[in-house]
């Protein structure tokens, strides 16, 4: 199962990857002579750690995390993938609540000069607008916060979704590192789950550290 991000950024730097068994499969899953999988494919639990952007999170208990980027494509020599921006967490294994999960997401910020948090929050809040029926927009909470030590916005937005036809809550932090790096958080949940699926995403958010980039 495999997640696409819900927000196009402008990827300056996506290159493709071959991977091996390495960062992207933790030791001991594979049995001597088994070929490693493509990380595409791969149920993440416990701790991730996201080199090629320089973070880290949990998978809350009982729960799994999916690539959050374009597929891959396996070959003689390896996984040829585009980098590895995070991982999507679903929140319920019902396949009309696919929309319902909490998404970890890391990209080169999409302003060419100068990019700010302030931009990229506008970019996520047009986004939603986009697909929302018109009126139907209500900034519940907007406010100044700290993730890891960086400056960051968290935004909480109620809106009808046109295409689900339905009241969806998204909650999410912006924040970005050293000018080019983007850092989103975000829970993407039906209304009346808000408040159980915003305890999950406090996990999330509590658990995210920045690492030295690989």
């Amino acid at each position: 199962m495999a997640m696409k991000r819900t927000v196009p950024l402008l990827l300056l730097a996506a290159v493709c990857t071959t991977f091996s068994l390495s960062q992207q499969q933790r030791k001991g899953d594979l049995r001597k002579g088994d070929a490693a999988p493509c990380p595409d494919t791969v149920e993440w639990t416990g701790r991730y750690v996201n080199y090629s952007y320089g973070f880290s999170v949990t998978i809350p208990k009982s729960l799994k995390g999916f690539w959050n980027s374009p597929r891959c494509i396996a070959g003689s020599d390896g996984c040829t993938c585009m980098s590895d921006h995070g991982r999507t967490i679903p929140l319920s294994i019902e396949p009309n609540e696919s929309e319902r999960h909490i998404e970890v997401y890391a990209g080169y910020a999409a302003e060419l000069d100068e990019p700010t948090v302030k931009a990229e929050v506008d970019e996520h809040l047009q986004w939603i607008g986009e697909r929302s029926r018109e009126g139907s927009v209500s900034v519940l909470k907007q406010s100044a916060m700290t993730l890891a030590g960086l400056k960051a916005q968290r935004v909480v937005v109620r809106y009808y979704d046109k295409n689900l036809n339905q009241w969806m809550v998204e909650d999410f932090v912006e924040t970005l590192r050293w000018g080019d790096v983007e850092y989103l958080v975000s829970l993407r949940t039906h209304d009346q789950e808000y408040e159980r699926d915003r305890k999950i995403l406090e996990e999330v958010l509590d658990s995210f550290a920045l690492r030295k980039r690989g």
